[in-house]
């Protein structure tokens, strides 16, 4: 088994050695070469693999000279850099081979090939688990600087993310929220995108999440730095409160990221929709940019389509050239619950596109709707393709083709 598990470690198979140590493989017992399982884990580079080996309470199942041991063996390779410490082990000179993976559930890090070797770049992210596993409170500034050296989807940035998450004392967020006047876009970036996942997550108390948002608020009407910027309307769209009005500008900015983002903000706060807001979002529905218009049709599907207004634009945006576009338009309407002629006209018509997801958006809000026509619409679906079998969709209407069969006036399933 402890050979399985360290087959596990070169592979970077984290659900495998995960799996080996929950059924006894040892991540601690010593090597010939005074290496571990977890300790070769750390070097790696792979938070996965780390978080897998570490188990569920490591500061007692470690002695104090081991934790501080792969502490150490964490923060050098951080420091160094995972390439530069791949040649230090390899003494090779030639060109490294870095494609970037998904090491983590849904966060990346470089992935680093060099003579032979390969280690990955997560290193920050390992540093910043071991302390936090170990109960050893990293500043805040620090871990925004470790972030600040990758992007949003890079694991060092997540677990920084998290472990501040964690820390609801005020020091650590009075602490945090000096980086809104940061120097450094990338530390502004790490802000607005960290109160962007604290709103979602709601894990603010209900104080200071009023007070994220008063700041989301200000620093939107301030911010000039177009990518921070459209991270902070991305936070400012889960505000409880906000003035709609005052964003409107920023529908008409001239990179496509704030003008995406805008359109999840103007429509959020208020009913009926302030007239400018629906005039911004109108705009932004016809935008020369697919991604923008996506949006659009995003943010419209997301507060309900039951006005003239927003139902005009998203039947419009239903018919757009582009593929992104229109998909985030059936999809608004399909989910939207709305009975009016015009939008089961649409999405009857969807039934006779070639895309099958087409298909099955129009079946599926047809279903919603227990429209009349729900029945012929589960056969024009068609065998569903393998892709679709988990699709919630899909899993609507069986068990709608289900219910019918059983009452002995429908279809008696959907065609798969």
């Amino acid at each position: 088994m402890d050979a399985r598990l360290l087959a596990a470690v070169e592979a970077f198979d984290a659900e495998t050695a995960g799996d080996l140590v929950e059924d006894g493989a040892d991540p601690d017992r010593p090597l010939p070469d005074g290496s571990t399982p977890l300790s070769r884990a750390v070097a790696s580079g792979s938070p996965g693999l780390v978080s897998a080996l570490l188990g569920a309470e490591p500061r007692l199942r470690l002695p104090p000279a081991e934790r501080e041991r792969l502490l150490a063996l964490a923060r050098r390779w951080y420091e160094a850099g995972a390439e530069a410490g791949l040649r230090r082990l390899t003494g090779a000179t030639g060109a490294a081979e870095t494609v970037r993976v998904e090491d983590p559930e849904f966060l990346f890090v470089e992935e680093i090939a060099l003579d032979g070797r390969t280690v990955r770049g997560g290193h920050g992210a390992i540093l910043t688990m071991l302390e936090r596993r170990f109960v050893l409170p990293t500043p805040p500034g620090e871990l925004v600087a470790r972030a600040a050296r990758t992007d949003p989807y890079h694991a060092d940035w997540g677990e920084s993310s998290w472990t501040l998450g964690e820390r609801r004392g005020d020091p650590a967020w009075r602490a945090l929220l000096t980086h809104r006047h940061h120097p450094s876009p990338r530390h502004r970036l790490f802000l607005a995108d960290h109160l962007r996942c604290e709103g979602v997550t709601t894990a603010h108390t209900e104080a200071r999440q009023r007070e994220a948002d008063r700041l989301l608020a200000a620093w939107a009407a301030e911010e000039t730095e177009p990518e921070v910027l459209a991270m902070v309307l991305q936070a400012l769209a889960t505000a409880d409160d906000g003035r709609p009005e005052g964003l409107v500008a920023h529908a008409r900015h001239p990179d496509r990221r704030v003008r995406e983002a805008a359109a999840g903000c103007l429509l959020m706060w208020r009913r009926p929709h302030p007239p400018a807001a629906l005039a911004a979002l109108a705009a932004l529905a016809r935008d020369d940019d697919a991604g923008v218009r996506a949006a659009a049709a995003t943010a419209i599907g997301a507060v309900g389509v039951h006005a003239d207004e927003t139902r005009r634009l998203l039947l419009a945006l239903a018919d757009d050239p582009d593929p992104s576009a229109r998909a985030e338009a059936t999809r608004a309407l399909a989910c939207s619950g709305d009975a009016h002629p015009l939008v089961t006209d649409a999405l009857w018509n969807l039934l006779s596109e070639e895309d099958q997801d087409l298909r099955l958006d129009g079946a599926f809000g047809l279903a919603r709707l227990d429209d009349p026509r729900a029945p012929e619409a589960y056969d024009r679906v068609g065998r569903l393709e393998e892709k679709f079998h988990e699709d919630l969709r899909a899993g609507f209407l069986l068990r709608r083709a289900w219910a019918a069969s059983s009452a002995g006036d429908g279809p008696g399933a959907v065609p798969r």
